[in-house]
């Protein structure tokens, strides 16, 4: 059975997330992504997600950013055995991502022709778990994470 482009992006409308790698599809299902959610004109929000990696595979501390305008204006931690959030210095926010970025990811990565694994959220169509392998011979050098949450501003 032949599928076209339309019905293969109807079809990920409505089955929610679906894993691609670096085939033609996925630079088809990232642009009808990124309208979606281009088209929600959501701004200001709060990320929750955890960025998977050897130093903590087990038990990865949440990251929660808050964006507003587009802009990471905060960044802090929050772990199960951990009191308090964490924050994290506003020097540091150009190593945390806005969904904007996220999605800059994902294409740089397919450009790259590393092997990637996404899902999106089928409404808004933010990205909801990335798996990038940059160099398939080499370990350590994986981009894992997933978005556990995102919750628009009030």
């Amino acid at each position: 059975m032949k599928c076209s482009t339309a019905s293969v992006l109807a079809a990920v409308a409505v089955l929610g997330s679906m894993l691609l790698t670096n085939d033609a599809r996925g630079d088809e299902l990232l642009d009808a992504s990124r309208a979606r959610w281009a088209a929600a004109n959501i701004s200001d929000y709060e990320l929750r997600y955890q960025k998977v990696c050897e130093c903590h595979r087990d038990a990865p501390s949440d990251t929660i950013i808050t964006v507003n305008g587009g802009e990471i204006v905060d960044v802090r931690y929050d772990r199960q055995d951990y009191l308090n959030e964490v924050p994290v210095p506003p020097e540091k926010y150009d190593w945390f991502r806005t969904v904007d970025d996220l999605f800059s990811l994902v294409a740089g990565a397919l450009d790259r022709e590393a092997v990637v694994r996404v899902s999106y959220e089928p409404d808004l169509g933010y990205p909801t778990r990335i798996y990038i392998d940059y160099v398939q011979d080499l370990v350590g050098e994986e981009v894992e994470l997933e978005v556990l949450e995102l919750r628009e501003a009030d």
